[in-house]
């Protein structure tokens, strides 16, 4: 499935209006880049830097059940401690993986399970809310045994809230909702 001329693959789904949803049908999207873009460097990079230090894949690692909304037998559902939105939701593999497109089977069918699951978790408590999903994967062209600290995950992000200038202009966001308190609510949700 690899283009020589492709280093990066996006997989991607807006629903509603002011999530960037271009059409009344739901569909998600996939786009190939001849470049990895500048984000997706940063966020490898920071992956490398805590695998040097630690020794360990950063999302292989977290401990804390305070920021665990669901589990399944090969995925974690988490709201992230630096979540940047509001019920921000991150779905990593149990077993480290850098790239999605390897997954199997059984393992694609527990991912959309899941899936549903959190996005109906999101509905009932936001009142079905504009949302992105991303799948991040590692950039195309590298064995996974070579990237023990790439790890792919899908991030949920609920549009709930206006991005303004100091988000535009930092890159900091400000995110009114605690992590432990986002993971607790959708927890208790029956979905």
């Amino acid at each position: 499935m690899e283009h020589p001329a492709v280093k990066y693959v996006q997989v991607f789904k807006n629903h509603g209006a002011s999530a960037g949803a271009s059409m009344a049908h739901s569909h998600s999207q996939m786009l190939g880049t001849p470049f990895v873009p500048p984000s997706v460097t940063t966020r490898l990079n920071c992956m490398k830097e805590v695998f040097e230090r630690l020794g360990k894949c950063s999302l292989c690692e977290f401990q804390s059940k305070d920021i665990l909304v669901r589990e399944t037998h090969n995925f974690s559902a988490i709201v992230p401690f630096a979540a940047s939105y509001p019920f921000e939701i991150w779905i990593i593999p149990r077993q480290h993986s850098s790239y999605f497109h390897e997954i199997d089977k059984d393992t694609a069918l527990d991912l959309g399970s899941l899936l549903r699951t959190m996005l109906a978790k999101l509905s009932k408590q936001l009142n079905d809310p504009p949302f992105n999903f991303m799948i991040h994967s590692a950039p195309f062209g590298v064995s996974s045994s070579c990237l023990p600290y790439t790890h792919w995950f899908l991030q949920i992000v609920p549009q709930l809230s206006l991005i303004g200038g100091f988000e535009i202009g930092s890159g900091c966001y400000i995110n009114p909702v605690f992590p432990e308190d986002a993971a607790k609510i959708l927890w208790e949700l029956d979905c």
